[in-house]
């Protein structure tokens, strides 16, 4: 069985060194003093308890991976821009490779607050729109003293920037999600060709 433990890289250190004083390995030097815990007099006075879920659920598999340094690194420089840690880009990464519909993942933190901020600037060019509308149907009225024209000339004006300006959102949300989905595709393509 592999069990996986998280220790600080000053840990680590110290493990290694005590573990090579002795001859051995980090794994092996972590194994012997578990098991030097575990059978010690101490642990036999405690109680045994029946086995409980440990709060994942049995789909969910660790997997554990050894990388270079320089990997990790290289992982956490590019994981930053996008506000991922290290665990969730490799997540991600595995992820993309293995599913073939982007719909299937999250964009990262990053994209998705790029896409709120276009989301509310559409909001509010709707709502400019919506009051522009507000004021023609009320120049409209029979009893109405405003002009229609006088209202509907800027009207169209505007609406002619907003197209403008949409067809302008359209593309920077295109290319936020073509971007994130060609960061986490390119390699696999790249490495078919």
């Amino acid at each position: 069985m592999i069990v996986t433990t998280r220790v600080s890289d000053v840990l680590a250190d110290a493990i290694d060194r005590v573990a090579a004083a002795n001859g051995q390995t980090r794994s092996a030097w972590i194994a012997n003093v578990l098991l030097r815990a575990a059978v010690s007099d101490e642990s036999q006075a405690v109680p045994v308890l029946p086995v409980q879920g440990r709060g994942l659920p049995d789909e969910y598999i660790r997997v554990t991976v050894r990388l270079h340094r320089s990997e990790v690194e290289a992982i956490d420089t590019v994981g930053a821009p996008l506000r991922l840690s290290r665990h969730a880009w490799i997540k991600r990464a595995l992820r993309w490779q293995l599913w073939d519909k982007a719909g299937n993942l999250r964009l990262a933190s990053i994209s998705q607050d790029e896409l709120k901020k276009l989301r509310k600037q559409v909001m509010a060019i709707g709502r400019n729109i919506n009051q522009a509308v507000h004021a023609m149907n009320a120049a409209n009225q029979p009893e109405s003293s405003l002009d229609v024209a006088r209202i509907a000339a800027p009207f169209l004006e505007t609406c002619a920037e907003l197209k403008t300006l949409l067809f302008a959102m359209r593309r920077e949300l295109t290319s936020y999600a073509s971007a994130e989905v060609s960061y986490w595709t390119s390699a696999s393509k790249a490495a078919d060709e």
